[in-house]
């Protein structure tokens, strides 16, 4: 599956699109004392079924967003993935708890 989706990003960055990858991961987060979530590292599984952890070096943005019912916490993240920086788009979905890549940005 994460083949597929780095060859649709690899094409897309081609046409100078965007394409969303959906790469679900295990999230790291902090929580401030106002509800504030800070994602701070994540752990996803690569092609070759190896567990690969990237540390979030800075969170740009972060909103709300909804669609069809459906609503997510959308976070605009920076971090280091395989020596280059790439700027990403993480959410999370309220209703089941679980964190993934959206986008990649850059």
């Amino acid at each position: 599956m994460f083949l597929l989706e780095v060859k649709c990003v690899e094409e897309a960055a081609k046409l100078g699109e965007l394409c969303p990858v959906n790469i679900p991961v295990q999230m790291m987060a902090v929580t401030d004392r106002d509800g504030k979530v800070t994602p701070l590292w994540f752990r996803f599984e690569t092609e070759d079924h190896a567990v690969e952890k990237v540390v979030i070096e800075k969170t740009i943005s972060r909103d709300e967003c909804g669609y069809m019912g459906i609503r997510e916490k959308r976070f605009i993240c920076s971090a280091v993935i395989d020596g280059i920086r790439k700027i990403m788009e993480i959410r999370y979905h309220v209703d089941n708890q679980r964190w993934r890549i959206f986008q990649f940005l850059t």
